[in-house]
């Protein structure tokens, strides 16, 4: 275990849903002669003593989940009745907590064979960076902004029974980065799947497979049919709401990009105002 600690990030103080008593407990080394050899197919499956590998929702290598394991702890003064041995030669001292002087040791890793390199290690403590498609989803979310939306004529007014081109300005891939959320690096991206819009008037429209064609006056499109948009029918103040749907994939490491299940959005919708005016025709006496 020691000479993995310098390729990871050793999140100290943090737990994974342990309670304190469980933490404490003895049995993955000479004590309980624990290993990991007892593990058998997918799913949450105890090996002997206290150590514990637990399957997360989050999926692996080969199909397989991402997995947790208990490592059991060790002592600056002995590091071997209470350690488990798949975990590393040895591991490394915990800083104590309230009621527990000794927290177990974690690690996180993409399959059980890559147990000498995780993709992270902490320590039990307070909190809970279990990984999990629920805690991505909520980063996901977090990290989305509602993009602007693009509204032609530009001017602020529209008019009646001329149509209203709409879009959203946006790519159709959006990288949200790098996040630490679930205590491991973790890529994050979303691609676009659709657009609700509520038009303001009591009627409502849906813009997919991609966020639309902004207007561009050089290529002019007539009475633009074949846009997205909306003709008014009624001349008033007008505030158009559009909720933009995206699939949000995560990558860890050099891994394949993988869906989290479900859409998600941006917690506030995409707004822009206008006022819609009915155009009149006037005779004019030529002189």
């Amino acid at each position: 275990m020691l000479g993995l600690i310098p390729a990871v990030t050793v999140l100290v103080g943090l737990a994974v849903g342990v309670t304190p008593a469980a933490a404490a407990g003895a049995g993955c080394g000479r004590a309980g002669n624990g290993s990991l050899a007892g593990v058998h197919g997918p799913g949450f499956v105890g090996v002997s003593g206290s150590c514990s590998v637990i399957k997360t929702d989050l999926p692996g290598r080969g199909g397989l989940p991402v997995l947790v394991i208990d490592c059991g702890y060790a002592t600056a003064a002995e590091s071997n009745s209470h350690w488990n041995k798949s975990c590393g030669a040895t591991g490394f001292p915990c800083p104590p907590v309230a009621g527990t002087p000794n927290p177990h040791q974690f690690i996180t890793v993409l399959s059980m064979l890559q147990t000498t390199v995780p993709i992270a290690a902490w320590c039990a403590g307070g909190t809970n960076p279990m990984p999990s498609t629920a805690a991505l989803r909520d980063e996901v979310i977090r990290l989305l902004h509602p993009p602007a939306l693009g509204v032609s004529p530009s001017t602020g007014t529209a008019l009646v029974n001329f149509r209203t081109l709409l879009w959203v300005n946006t790519p159709v891939e959006r990288d949200l980065g790098r996040s630490k959320l679930i205590g491991f690096p973790v890529n994050l991206r979303v691609h676009y799947v659709r657009t609700d819009f509520d038009f303001g008037d009591g009627t409502t429209g849906e813009l997919s497979p991609d966020p639309g064609t902004p207007y561009n006056p050089a290529e002019d499109c007539g009475q633009c049919s074949d846009r997205f948009g909306h003709d008014y029918t009624a001349a008033g103040a007008i505030t158009v709401t559009a909720r933009v749907y995206w699939q949000a994939q995560f990558r860890i490491g050099g891994e394949p990009w993988t869906d989290i299940p479900g859409e998600v959005t941006a917690t506030t919708p995409s707004r822009t105002a206008f006022t819609v005016k009915e155009s009149r025709s006037t005779l004019v006496v030529p002189h």
